[in-house]
């Protein structure tokens, strides 16, 4: 399994407030503009899945499939040509600042990592990037 890992991301913002915005998708919406259309396009969100395509890999479906409050959100992809899964992870480092980071988890042989390793890691750092633009409560 490959792994694809986003930088920390500082918000000035707690874990429960971030956690509750990004428990509901359509919340995302606010941030697709940071995604850059060379990449993903076509993003539509509803409270606990979205889908958007990838060139050239086409169209993916995330859903929400597991979630520990304040901790961890993960997305998992449900037509996809690879198994994946994305985990949003929050740590509190204060009052009102959370570290967020984004990883990503995919099935796939090295030859085939070796040909999209960089979209995907491209769509982590884009994802990552996206949620701390987010204007959190």
């Amino acid at each position: 399994m490959a792994t694809f890992e986003s930088a920390v991301k500082r918000i000035t913002s707690s874990e429960e407030a971030i956690y509750e915005t990004l428990s509901d998708l359509r919340n995302l919406e606010q941030s697709k503009h940071l995604v850059s259309e060379n990449t993903i396009q076509d993003i539509e969100f509803y409270e606990d899945k979205c889908h958007f395509t990838v060139n050239p890999i086409g169209q993916i479906d995330l859903s929400i499939i597991d979630k520990q409050p304040n901790k961890l959100i993960k997305l998992g992809a449900d037509n996809a040509p690879i198994d994946f899964h994305v985990n949003i992870h929050l740590n509190k480092t204060s009052d009102n600042q959370t570290n967020l980071h984004v990883n990503a988890q995919a099935d796939i042989p090295p030859m085939v990592k070796l040909m999209f390793g960089g979209r995907m890691q491209q769509f982590v750092d884009q994802f990552a990037d996206a949620l701390a633009g987010i204007n959190y409560k």
